[in-house]
């Protein structure tokens, strides 16, 4: 298991030494010179399993850190170590209840640095693991329908903070239930997790998939105005239209996919609900309509979705 440590310390000495000594065990370690650093550096593109942070700081401060990750959603999860001189109580409870994970006195031992940070990363994969279970469909990979609702409210209520716009789409497969019927239930299973390979590939980073029902999938996508949506699921639907799926269960036999889609657009009204119905009923009216093919919501009428 690799591991990567985040070191924060305005002391250029103690930086040096952690992270000598902690590249000395292999264990990578990358360093900030203060708090506001370290933040931006957590926000950045850099995943660390560790943060180990002096407590005494001018700015950002240790237990300005600890607060300001534990308010954090995406950051709340790494553990962090503060190293410390002082031998005052009402530091270490404070930190503690801040979520602080663990104390390391100045000076240290090596040996003592090197197994906390081994003992905190090992809690944190297994947090992280548990917390991948917790949110994830177990069939296909995707964020599951839990998530996929706890994730919806968050872009919802981003797109209102910050005036953005927001779009959703709710895809159905054609005809799964024949799959199911005619070949196999372990078919229809070749075919959710194969669509849900596709439905990766296309999707942007900022994006969300969620396994929404049986044989449906909800497409999350901040930042993006009802044309862009569409268009995206429309290049999705139009590939999926003309790529084959092998059925490893059916021996190799391969099979048109097609699916069936409405999108949607959050207006100042939304709720959750009210948002992804009215994909449900594009959805709906793109099956009763034939088939293979995308409806979107604009000016409160349904119009098809045509290629660019």
């Amino acid at each position: 298991m690799t591991i990567s440590v985040l070191v924060v310390d305005d002391s250029a000495t103690v930086r040096y030494q952690l992270v000598q000594q902690l590249r000395e065990a292999e264990i990578d370690a990358q360093e900030a010179r203060n708090g506001e650093e370290a933040l931006e550096l957590l926000r950045g593109e850099s995943v660390f399993d560790v943060i180990i942070s002096d407590l005494k700081m001018p700015g950002i401060d240790g237990l300005t850190l600890v607060n300001a990750l534990q308010e954090d959603g995406d950051l709340s999860g790494i553990p962090i170590c503060i190293l410390t001189s002082s031998t005052d109580l009402d530091d270490h409870v404070q930190n503690l209840e801040a979520g602080a994970s663990a104390f390391i006195q100045k000076p240290w031992k090596e040996e003592v640095l090197v197994a906390t940070v081994r003992r905190l990363a090992r809690v944190r994969e297994s947090t992280s693991r548990l917390e991948r279970a917790s949110r994830t469909d177990p069939l296909t990979g995707l964020s599951n329908r839990r998530h996929g609702d706890a994730t919806l409210r968050q872009e919802m209520d981003r797109s209102r903070r910050y005036g953005g716009a927001m779009a959703v789409a709710l895809l159905d497969i054609d005809h799964f239930k024949s799959i199911n019927d005619s070949i196999s239930h372990a078919a229809g299973d070749d075919v959710l997790k194969w669509l849900a390979r596709e439905l990766r590939a296309v999707s942007r980073k900022t994006d969300t998939v969620v396994r929404w029902g049986g044989e449906e999938f909800l497409f999350i996508f901040p930042e993006t105005n009802l044309d862009e949506a569409a268009a995206i699921v429309e290049r999705f639907r139009s590939h999926l239209a003309e790529t084959p799926v092998s059925i490893e269960t059916a021996g190799g036999r391969e099979l048109s996919v097609t699916v069936s889609g409405g999108v949607a657009e959050l207006e100042s009204e939304d709720t959750t609900d009210s948002l992804v119905d009215r994909a449900d009923s594009a959805l709906y009216k793109a099956k009763e309509t034939g088939r293979n093919r995308l409806l979107k919501w604009q000016d409160g009428e349904l119009h098809p979705v045509v290629a660019a």
